[in-house]
């Protein structure tokens, strides 16, 4: 995957319905959550896993070391509008991220810019093929008819707590979320 940096946003060719969501400064989830009250949260995966290698590099991982890694859509009345996945290099006790392994079907966004002293990188961008995501395919198959080639884009940032890092990115799910984000204009 090939990440851009902020000021290249344009250069991905998405809308400026789509730029919009994608250029959302606080939480995904508080814009999604006005878009639709009753948001829910399905968890994918959540647990040690190794990371994609764009992530490792972000986060400075050695090849194949672990980190907790979760990846959840968020969606609206049966419609998968975001596919979300966090890693967070380390979960252990002590750790300011610890209390996230208990999330459940809360979105993280919830939690996350209700923490103090916490530092965001500015955001860089992706366009790659759905299959590029792990656990997608499975999860949207059986209410998506998509192919999987099609093309996603992305945004992904680093949150960081306490020196303690947190890459967060979230995949904008098209004919849903497009689909919505052109009702807005």
């Amino acid at each position: 995957m090939h990440w851009k940096p902020t000021h290249l946003l344009k250069r991905l060719g998405a809308s400026p319905e789509i730029n919009s969501w994608m250029s959302t400064p606080g939480s995904l989830t508080q814009r999604i959550r006005q878009a639709c009250p009753e948001m829910q949260v399905q968890i994918l995966s959540e647990g040690w896993q190794i990371p994609l290698a764009s992530e490792a590099q972000r986060l400075g991982l050695p090849d194949c070391r672990k980190a907790w890694i979760r990846c959840v859509l968020l969606k609206c009345q049966q419609q998968s509008w975001v596919y979300a996945r966090t890693v967070i290099p380390d979960m252990r006790p002590g750790s300011p991220w610890f209390s996230l392994q208990k999330l459940g079907s809360q979105p993280l966004g919830e939690v996350l810019f209700e923490l103090k002293n916490l530092q965001r990188s500015p955001f860089e961008w992706s366009r790659n093929p759905l299959q590029a995501w792990p656990l997608i395919e499975q999860a949207l198959t059986k209410s998506m008819p998509l192919a999987f080639t099609e093309t996603s884009y992305a945004r992904r940032s680093l949150f960081t707590r306490q020196y303690s890092p947190l890459l967060l990115t979230e995949v904008f799910l098209p004919d849903l979320i497009l689909n919505h984000a052109s009702k807005d204009s």
